[in-house]
C-alpha cells in the first residue's frame, strides 16, 4: 500500500474504467444537446462503475478460491497415496497415523495433521520423501495477474465447472464484446477531432485508423508478445495517461479557469453545482495526481526498467518421448541470469531482431525464447533423429 505503483495502477484502472484522458467522454458528450443534464451523467456512471466493480471482485475471488480449492483437494488425493505407498514399503510407520484417518476420504485438516506428524518424525528424512504441504493459501497467495488471469487462471478453473464448455464460451464472448466495446470509445475520441476539424469523411477515416491499429496489435502476436503487452501497459498506458489527465486538469482548473468553468456549467445545467467540485477540481485532484507522478517517476528512476522470465527455480524440461521430465540444472553466469533473474532489473532485455536462442558453452541446447511471463526454458533432448511432430 506504501509503493506509488500501487496507487498510480490504481488511478489507471479508474481512468480505463471512467474512459478518462482518451477522449472517449469527450467525443461522446459532444453529441449530447447543450442542456443535457451531464451532472446526473457522470454521477449515474460513477456509481454503475463502482457496483461494477464490486461485482467483478466477487466473482474474479470466487473463481480463483473455486480453482485454488480444487488444486489443493488434487495436492492431498496425490500427497496421500504417496503416504500410503510410503506405508506399504515400510518406509513410514503405522503407529505414526492417528486411528481416525481414513485416506480413501481425508479432508484438509486431517491431511495437515498427518503431514506436521511426519514432518516432525521424520525431521532428517522428511525432503527426501516428497510430500507437499497442500495449503490452500500457497495456491491463493500465488500472484496471477494481466493477460494470465483471463487466459490461464479462469480458463483452468472453468474446466472443472458443471457443463464447462458452456461457460468457456460464454467467457470468451464477453471478453471479445469488452474488448469491443473499449474500443468504441477508444477509437471515437480519435476519429471525432479529426472529422470534426478537417471535414474528412468519417468512414475512410475510420477504416484507416482499424487498419493502423491492426497492423500494430500484430507485434502482440509474436512469440514475444507478452512482452511486448507488458511493456505498453507499463509504460504506454498508465504514466503517459496520468500525464495526460494532470494536463486536462490543469488546463481547465488553472487556464481556462474555474471561475468560468462553474458559470459554463451553471448556464448549462440550470443550477450552480456543489462548491465541493470546485475544490476538488481545482486544488486537491491536481495536487493529489502530482504527487502521484513525481513518486512514480522518482521510483522508475530507483529500479530501472526490465522484464522477469518464468522458470520454476532452476528447473528445466527434457523432452523425451511421449513423456516430460523435469530435470535440476545448474546454470551460471549470463545464462543462467536470462531465464533466473532475481528481480526484473537483474534480467537483461531480449534484443530483438536477433535469434532469442543462446547456447551454453559446453551444456545442453538451451531454448531461451521469451514466451511472455509463463515462458520457461527448454532443456531439449539430444535426439536428431526424432521428429518435431514427436517432440
Amino acid at each position: 500500500m506504501l509503493e506509488p505503483k500501487v496507487w498510480r495502477e490504481a488511478a489507471t484502472q479508474v481512468f480505463f474504467a471512467l474512459g478518462l484522458g482518451f477522449g472517449g467522454v469527450i467525443a461522446f458528450s459532444s453529441y449530447n444537446k447543450r442542456d443535457n443534464n451531464c451532472h446526473f451523467d457522470a454521477v449515474l456512471v460513477s456509481f454503475i462503475n463502482f457496483f461494477t466493480s464490486v461485482l467483478a471482485t466477487l466473482v474474479v475471488f470466487a473463481v480463483l478460491g473455486f480453482k485454488a480449492n480444487i488444486i489443493n483437494e488434487k495436492c492431498i488425493t496425490q500427497n496421500s497415496e504417496k503416504i500410503l505407498k510410503l506405508l506399504k514399503i515400510g518406509n513410514l510407520s503405522q503407529d505414526m497415523i492417528p486411528h481416525h484417518i481414513n485416506f480413501s476420504s481425508i479432508t484438509a485438516n486431517d491431511y495437515s495433521l498427518v503431514y506436521d506428524i511426519i514432518q516432525k518424525v521424520k525431521e532428517e528424512e522428511f525432503p527426501a520423501l516428497g510430500l507437499k504441504s497442500c495449503q490452500i493459501e500457497d495456491e491463493l497467495n500465488k500472484a496471477v495477474q494481466g493477460t494470465g488471469l483471463a487466459f490461464i487462471a479462469f480458463t483452468e478453473a472453468m474446466t472443472h465447472f458443471p457443463a464447462s464448455p458452456f461457460w468457456s464460451v460464454m467467457f470468451f464472448l464477453m471478453l471479445v464484446n469488452l474488448g469491443l466495446g473499449s474500443m468504441f470509445g477508444t477509437i471515437e475520441g480519435i476519429i471525432t477531432p479529426i472529422v470534426d476539424t478537417f471535414k474528412v469523411r468519417k468512414e475512410i477515416l475510420t477504416v484507416i485508423c482499424c487498419l493502423v491499429a491492426f497492423l500494430i496489435g500484430l507485434i502482440f502476436v509474436q512469440r514475444s508478445g507478452n512482452y511486448f503487452v507488458t511493456m505498453f501497459d507499463d509504460y504506454s498506458a498508465t504514466l503517459p495517461l496520468l500525464i495526460v489527465v494532470i494536463l486536462e486538469n490543469v488546463a481547465i482548473s488553472q487556464v481556462y479557469g474555474m471561475d468560468k468553468f462553474m458559470e459554463d456549467l451553471k448556464d448549462m445545467l440550470g443550477f450552480a453545482p456543489n462548491r465541493y467540485y470546485y475544490y476538488t477540481w481545482k486544488y486537491v485532484s491536481p495536487i493529489v495526481l502530482l504527487f502521484l507522478l513525481i513518486a512514480s517517476i522518482v521510483q522508475m528512476g530507483l529500479s530501472p526498467p526490465g522484464y522477469s522470465a518464468w522458470i520454476e527455480e532452476k528447473v528445466t524440461v527434457s523432452y523425451k518421448r511421449g513423456r516430460i521430465i523435469k530435470e535440476s540444472v545448474n546454470l551460471e553466469g549470463d545464462d543462467a541470469s536470462l531465464i533466473h533473474g532475481k528481480i526484473p532489473s537483474e534480467v537483461p532485455s531480449p534484443n530483438f531482431g536477433k535469434n532469442i536462442y543462446r547456447k551454453q558453452t559446453g551444456s545442453p541446447t538451451l531454448d531461451t525464447a521469451p514466451n511472455g511471463r509463463y515462458g520457461i526454458g527448454y532443456l531439449m533432448a539430444d535426439m536428431p533423429d526424432m521428429p518435431e511432430s514427436d517432440l
